[in-house]
């Protein structure tokens, strides 16, 4: 789940944390108290991982928007 949990975070500590809260608190309310991908799919990310993270090819690190990396 490490890149799937890199891609959703924007590569944000912060984000991530939000991230990993949302999708462990979905997994305790419906009583699986294991964070799947499906719960993670769910938890909405925050702006800091929306505007950090840009979409390329599968392996390659977005740059943040405005940046010199950016495409």
């Amino acid at each position: 789940m490490a890149e799937d949990l890199y891609r959703r975070s924007g590569g944000m500590i912060g984000s991530l944390s939000q991230l990993i809260r949302g999708a462990a608190i979905l997994a305790i309310e419906d009583g699986t108290e294991r964070i799947t991908g499906e719960h993670l799919e769910i938890v909405p990310v925050d702006y800091a991982a929306q505007s950090a993270y840009t979409p390329n090819a599968r392996g390659q690190r977005g740059g943040r928007r405005g940046s010199a990396e950016a495409v």
